[in-house]
């Protein structure tokens, strides 16, 4: 056997060799599987590289597999026939280049399919289509002009969405691979929300079956919190961590945790659930960071307004006055963020009191599982300079070893990253794995 060839077309060339005077059917078993095995070393090499660099000559090939050169030119051109490998002569090997004979040249075609990603929120659906390395390449948000619009209402505009992205990205539907959407709360295995949600009407919702209506994909449905966590450890925060909590902590908290690296889903994919808070006196999942802040910087304002006079520069209260020109209906959580930053007292202590809820979520779950990181995500992550110090001050005070915290670099974009990341687990096992041809082919 010569160094660096494949032992199982090594095994397979000798019994050419001794001139069997047929091929037997364990033979073409043998041979098909070491093509197979060859090919998604190959492709699995290819996959690897980064954009800027996708592109690798036989001679790398070699070298990265230490399979032979005509085994690797085999199983290439195995993935060139199937459509995930394109082949170009484009380079001179640095080691033949003395010959001027040009080398073979490999790359993964990252755009043979694509995925999509779909985050539905109460108030708004965010839509990303990405190719096969994972880079989106068309993505679109809307608002829904009504948070308690019907659920048929809500997935009509959600489909059409998803429709115009695809379309938008020049696809058609069977170069769409796989599907994923995200939503609030437990889903079943067959994409069933089956508790009552942040968003109105959808208990019982079946939303695989509406999304299918478009896409002949697979369509997969999970938790919000679980994608928001899926995409943390895939480009945010959490890439390095093993156990993690994620806190999706907008107008509702909802969290994802992973321990040893494995997503925590419990029975019936409910184990986010954050009830156990309403135990604990005057608190409640539905008060998120956003929602919460919100709430009393508007008091905070009102407060202001009730004075007899109106309160001078740099007095408590008079910059998240001025801010939302005194008008407490007016008062967002960034208004409130950003009156913290220009030194507002009393919106500090606004502030303080709005993260109480996510403290003491975050100091129960500390106790139970011990995570190394807990991250912080969705929209209000933006203003991680200010919320984090008083709310790792606060935890500090509830639990005696206090985890790093830290503020998503993803934000609002977090759960359909995450959804992205499991619709492209789908392609992977559905079309790369066994080496489907891709739509292309």
């Amino acid at each position: 056997m010569r160094r660096g060839q494949d032992p199982v077309l090594v095994e397979v060339s000798a019994r050419s060799r001794r001139g069997a005077p047929q091929q037997m059917p364990g033979d073409i078993a043998t041979s098909a599987l070491a093509r197979r095995v060859n090919a998604a070393r190959i492709l699995a090499k290819l996959r690897e590289r980064p954009p800027e660099r996708a592109e690798m000559s036989s001679g790398d090939l070699v070298d990265a597999t230490g399979m032979s050169r005509p085994t690797v030119h085999a199983a290439a051109h195995h993935l060139v026939e199937l459509g995930w490998v394109r082949e170009t002569t484009d380079r001179v090997d640095g080691r033949l280049s003395g010959r001027g004979r040009p080398s073979r040249v490999f790359s993964f075609v990252a755009n043979a399919g694509h995925v999509l990603g779909i985050d539905i929120g109460a108030h708004s659906v965010r839509v990303a289509v990405a190719d096969l390395r994972g880079v989106f390449v068309a993505e679109a948000r809307i608002a829904f002009g009504d948070p308690s619009v019907g659920p048929e209402q809500r997935i009509t505009q959600v489909r059409k969405l998803a429709v115009e992205v695809v379309r938008t990205a020049g696809l058609r539907d069977e170069q769409v691979l796989a599907v994923c959407v995200g939503t609030s709360g437990p889903v079943d295995a067959d994409g069933v929300v089956q508790q009552r949600t942040g968003i109105p009407g959808f208990l019982g919702v079946d939303l695989r079956a509406a999304l299918a209506r478009d896409f002949s994909a697979q369509v997969y449905v999970e938790n919000d919190c679980n994608l928001a966590l899926i995409g943390e450890r895939w480009r945010g925060r959490a890439g390095a961590s093993q156990d993690v909590v994620c806190l999706l902590a907008g107008e509702r908290l909802g969290v994802g945790m992973c321990t040893g690296g494995t997503l925590v889903r419990g029975q019936a994919n409910s184990a986010r659930d954050l009830g156990f808070l309403s135990l604990m006196g005057d608190y409640s999942r539905d008060d998120g960071i956003a929602r919460a802040v919100r709430r009393r910087g508007a008091s905070l304002v009102a407060e202001v307004a009730a004075r007899d006079t109106p309160p001078l520069p740099g007095t408590p209260g008079a910059e998240l006055s001025a801010l939302t020109g005194g008008d407490p209906r007016r008062v967002s959580a960034s208004d409130v963020f950003e009156a913290v930053r220009r030194g507002d007292l009393d919106a500090a202590g606004a502030l303080e009191e709005g993260l109480e809820t996510a403290a003491r979520a975050i100091a129960t779950l500390t106790m139970l599982l011990a995570p190394e990181l807990v991250v912080i995500t969705g929209a209000v992550a933006a203003a991680g300079d200010v919320l984090l110090p008083p709310l790792r001050r606060r935890l500090t005070e509830l639990v005696p070893r206090v985890p790093r915290v830290e503020a998503s670099p993803l934000r609002e974009q977090a759960v359909v990253t995450g959804a992205v990341r499991l619709a492209l687990d789908t392609a992977e096992t559905d079309f790369l794995d066994p080496l489907a041809p891709a739509p292309t082919a």
